[in-house]
């Protein structure tokens, strides 16, 4: 009986190897791209074209009032210009600007002007389009508050001046649905001084005997620890004396929003 005749075993052709080493690359180049194209969807937070708002809701909100109840002077305008600019400059990505007018009374909801989010100019190249992230910053987001702002600061007399009132309707319509933890910051461009039917402070001069009045409870609300930034607008009468803006004014002001269960952070005097 022969024995049994084993035939040496052959090399594997070079050709097979490189077409599986090319499949193992291609296998893995399409991992990684599903990798990073997952990546970059959690990444990018999915924007409200109208807002221009994160849909998961905005990231800070600052709300604007502005006093129109009299002109302002040329510094007035000019530091009010600058600070507008610097409030929508300063926004956080993702960050609501919202621009209200003190024309509230005791029952009407106000509405802002404008209220956008900041999309953000920076863009991650690896996900975003950096000439269209820039474009709709300028053009949707910023160029919206310039082409207002001119006519938020344009005289309009009334015959009040409901700033408690537009306070507690900016509160209820800016914060009111926004969740505790979010930033909130509101910015007070007035005189601060009241004249409605709730209160006069023209009449009524012994300020902070009001915070113990029964009327109080009408104008107010929980502003939910929002921070408080006041503009007071300094009003001089014919003669050259001031009116009756004086420290225990300004003092009733800063109580009044602690009530509020706001955080008085500034008062600067214009």
């Amino acid at each position: 009986m022969r024995p049994a005749r084993f035939s040496p075993r052959r090399a594997p052709d070079r050709s097979t190897l490189w077409a599986v080493l090319a499949l193992g690359c291609g296998l893995l180049l399409v991992g990684l791209f599903l990798g990073v194209k997952f990546w970059a969807q959690a990444q990018r937070s999915a924007i409200d074209e109208t807002s221009l708002c994160p849909q998961a809701g905005p990231a800070a909100v600052t709300a604007v009032l502005v006093d129109r109840s009299d002109p302002l002077g040329p510094q007035q305008a000019q530091r009010v210009h600058q600070l507008l600019e610097q409030v929508i400059a300063e926004a956080p990505v993702g960050g609501k600007v919202a621009l209200y007018l003190a024309e509230a009374d005791a029952f009407l909801a106000l509405s802002p002007v404008l209220a956008l989010c900041n999309p953000g100019r920076e863009a991650n190249p690896i996900y975003q389009n950096p000439k269209r992230m820039r474009e709709r910053y300028e053009k949707e987001f910023k160029s919206r508050f310039d082409a207002v702002r001119e006519s938020l600061l344009q005289s309009s007399p009334r015959k009040t001046s409901p700033i408690m009132e537009s306070i507690k309707a900016v509160c209820i319509d800016a914060f009111g649905a926004i969740p505790r933890g979010v930033p909130l910051r509101l910015v007070v461009i007035s005189d601060f001084l009241q004249h409605s039917a709730v209160t006069s402070h023209y009449r009524e001069r012994k300020f902070e005997s009001f915070l113990n009045d029964p009327r109080l409870a009408s104008v107010m609300v929980d502003c939910k620890g929002a921070e408080v930034d006041m503009i007071y607008l300094l009003r001089i009468t014919k003669d050259g004396r001031p009116t009756i803006q004086n420290r225990a004014h300004q003092r009733f002001w800063e109580l009044y929003f602690q009530r509020m269960k706001a955080r008085p952070k500034s008062l600067e005097a214009v």
